[in-house]
C-alpha cells in the first residue's frame, strides 16, 4: 500500500514541490539544478526530492532534500543522517532537509541525533497541521489533492471532500488527466479513512462526464449547435452541478446556463 502513495508523489513531485516550498517552508528558489542519482548506488532508497537551489550569488546555494513519509518511522533520523553525510561529502555545501509526514495524526519520530562529537537534525512537518485551504485553492490539480491530507479545521470532512472535487472539476479538462487526479485523490483518502465518502461524492458529480460522447448531445448537434449545447447543460444540471460549475466546465456565460435552468422549471 505504501508503494501506491510513493508512486503518487513521484509522479507529481515536480508540480507540487515548489508550492510546498513557498507555502510551507518559506523557500522561493531563484533556480533549481539537477543532482545526479549516484546516491542510489550507495544506499537502498532514492530520495523523493533532491535538487540544488541556485542563486545569483553562488555562496547562497544549498541542496534541498525532501522526503514524504507515511509511517512514523523511528529510524528515519538515521536515514536522513546517511543522506546528509553522502551529500555533504559529494558537494560540500549547505543542506536543508525536510520530512513531510502524511500519515494519520502527529508523527513522534526522533528528528535529532545527539552524540559527544555529532549533532544532527532535520525538520519534520506534519501535513495534518497545515490548513487545507493552502492547497485546495491552487490551479494545479496535483496540489489540490494534497488538501485531503491537511487540517480540515472546523469544516466537516464531507464539506472538504466536495470542495476538493469541485476544484478538480474547475482546474482540469474532462480527460485522462482528470481521471488520474481523481484516482490519486481516492488513494490518498485511504490515509484518512475517507475513501467511502470520496466514492459517494463521485457518484453524484460529473467528474468523468465527456460531453462529446453523450448520445443526446450528438443528436442535438445534428439539429443545431445551440440545441446540442442546451441538452448538454440540461445533462449537467441533472448531474447536480451548480450553474457556476457548468459555466466554467463548458466555458460559456453564466447567463446561458441560467436561461436553460429557468426553462427546465416550466
Amino acid at each position: 500500500m505504501g508503494q501506491d502513495y510513493d508512486k503518487i508523489f513521484k509522479e507529481n513531485i515536480e508540480e507540487i514541490i515548489l508550492p510546498l516550498a513557498k507555502k510551507v517552508l518559506n523557500i522561493d528558489p531563484e533556480g533549481l539544478e539537477e543532482i545526479p542519482d549516484d546516491l542510489q548506488h550507495t544506499i537502498e532508497r532514492k530520495p523523493n526530492f533532491l535538487k540544488k537551489v541556485i542563486h545569483k550569488d553562488s555562496k547562497k546555494d544549498y541542496i534541498l532534500h525532501i522526503e514524504f513519509q507515511v509511517a512514523d518511522e523511528p529510524e528515519m533520523v538515521y536515514r536522513m543522517l546517511e543522506y546528509y553525510a553522502l551529500l555533504l561529502r559529494g558537494y560540500e555545501i549547505e543542506l536543508k532537509q525536510y520530512v513531510f509526514y502524511i500519515g494519520k495524526g502527529k508523527a513522534k519520530m526522533p528528528t535529532e541525533v545527539q552524540h559527544k562529537k555529532l549533532q544532527f537534525s532535520f525538520e519534520l512537518i506534519n501535513m495534518q497541521e497545515i490548513d487545507y485551504h493552502q492547497f485546495v485553492n491552487s490551479s494545479k490539480p496535483e496540489e489540490v489533492i494534497l488538501a485531503i491530507l491537511a487540517d480540515f479545521g472546523k469544516d466537516k470532512a464531507q464539506t472538504v471532500i466536495d470542495t476538493i472535487l469541485e476544484r478538480i472539476l474547475i482546474v482540469t479538462e474532462p480527460n485522462l488527466k482528470r481521471e488520474k487526479t481523481v484516482r490519486q485523490l481516492e488513494i490518498l483518502s485511504k490515509l484518512r479513512k475517507l475513501q467511502a465518502q470520496i466514492i459517494k461524492s463521485l457518484n453524484t458529480m460529473a467528474l468523468t462526464y465527456d460531453i462529446k460522447n453523450d448520445i443526446r448531445y450528438k443528436e442535438g448537434k445534428v439539429e443545431g449547435k445551440e440545441e446540442g449545447l442546451s441538452i448538454a447543460i440540461e445533462n449537467l444540471i441533472a448531474a447536480n452541478l451548480s450553474q457556476k460549475q457548468i459555466s466554467e466546465y463548458l466555458k460559456i456565460p453564466l447567463e446561458r446556463v441560467q436561461k436553460v435552468a429557468k426553462s427546465m422549471k416550466k
